[in-house]
């Protein structure tokens, strides 16, 4: 083990709370405003260079964010003005594994006191060579993930132009291979959609190709015999196309309840509140998995049209929320849902379908390994954070 001891927070950094600014002051600039919010808008005017701040939220209360470069620390933020000597991203690390942080009981508002903080006693490693280490480790972890995440941003992307020029664009490939309306296919006036679709083609309603259900409301004080993971609207915004099964909810309720709202994998997803409209899938599908009340489940009648469908919700997620209703929490009904009318090719033609299916599903395929790396990396991660802080593990 290192040599870890136990000091004041403020004997390792000293923390400053940051400075007003109105909305109405903000210039458009490249720096960012450091809020409660995260990245909360940008600014042409920069206060500071340091590299870390403590954020202060109220859920979860004081995330910490490492930050390297110029930003204006908003006054719901704090920040760190010295670090002492002390290697800056390993004083990062050490500060996310501390938990929640106490709120002052004389504040109106929650949030969190930097005198209070600077008392607060923390183990650190004094070894200024092995904080480094300590920190590389971790940060390499860190950049793993990120890349990942950055792949995953570019395979989405590349996943919906395919998606948008062969059933928007109508330029999928033709019987000589290639592209249909470009290359003269034959297109038709379509009153439903008013548009141009290819000539044969046929226009049908979301109800028409799937059925809609309501996810399950419930009572966590009544319980049940058997576990089952649920999905919430939470796991439908920490994520844009497969939801993170290790990050699902976990309840106890009868079998019985349980089989009225399993998510299978013929399953689409469809947040009714929060983000309305945001629609998800699951690339692996633990068993007793269901959906909360606040999300709506699209069964696909035919599984091989699940990818066209999902991606067709995911082309217009963005005007379902501005459509959404409703005089308390803004929704997406059923009833909204099952009046989506798409382009279809008839049953002669559904090899269309299928060459989509054929070269959507590496993309897709390769998103879910990269998430489910990252599952591994994250858990890794935060295994190895509090060890390496308590000097319980040492990095060569």
């Amino acid at each position: 083990m290192h040599n870890v001891t136990s000091k004041r927070l403020g004997d390792l950094i000293n923390l400053k709370r940051g400075y007003d600014l109105p909305e109405s002051q903000r210039l458009p600039g490249p720096y960012p405003v450091i809020s409660s919010a995260g990245i909360s808008g940008y600014h042409n005017v920069t206060r500071l260079t340091a590299v870390e701040l403590l954020r202060v939220d109220m859920e979860p209360l004081g995330e910490i964010i490492y930050l390297d470069g110029k930003y204006w620390p908003h006054n719901t933020a704090l920040y760190v003005t010295t670090f002492k000597g002390n290697n800056p991203k390993y004083i990062y690390y050490l500060l996310s594994c501390l938990g929640r942080i106490r709120t002052s009981d004389k504040s109106a508002v929650p949030g969190v006191n930097r005198n209070e903080l600077h008392e607060m006693a923390v183990p650190v490693v004094q070894d200024r060579v092995q904080q480094k280490k300590i920190a590389a480790v971790l940060s390499a972890l860190d950049a793993k993930i990120d890349c990942n995440n950055r792949i995953n941003a570019e395979l989405e992307a590349m996943a919906k132009t395919l998606y948008d020029y062969w059933f928007v664009q109508f330029d999928f490939p033709d019987a000589n291979g290639k592209p249909y309306k470009s290359s003269g296919g034959k297109m038709v006036y379509n009153p439903t959609l008013k548009r141009e679709i290819p000539a044969g083609w046929n226009v049908k309603s979301l109800s028409e190709v799937g059925s809609f259900k309501n996810g399950i409301n419930y009572d966590p004080s009544v319980g049940g015999k058997t576990t089952a993971r649920i999905v919430n609207v939470r796991n439908v915004s920490a994520t844009t196309i497969f939801l993170k099964e290790n990050d699902l909810d976990v309840l106890d309720l009868e079998q019985a309840d349980i089989d009225k709202y399993l998510v299978t994998s013929d399953s689409i997803l469809i947040a009714r509140s929060g983000i309305p409209g945001a629609t998800r899938m699951m690339s692996f599908c633990p068993p007793n998995t269901i959906y909360c009340g606040f999300i709506i489940c699209l069964t696909v009648t035919n599984p091989e049209d699940k990818l066209i469908l999902f991606f067709k919700m995911k082309q217009i997620e963005q005007s379902l929320l501005s459509q959404s209703s409703g005089s308390i929490l803004k929704n997406v009904s059923q009833d909204t849902l099952k009046a989506i009318c798409f382009a279809m090719p008839p049953d002669d033609l559904r090899s269309v379908i299928q060459r989509f299916n054929a070269a959507i599903n590496p993309i897709l395929g390769r998103i879910s390994l990269n998430q489910q790396e990252n599952n591994e990396l994250t858990q890794l991660r935060d295994w190895l954070l509090p060890m390496l802080m308590n000097g319980q593990v040492t990095v060569a």
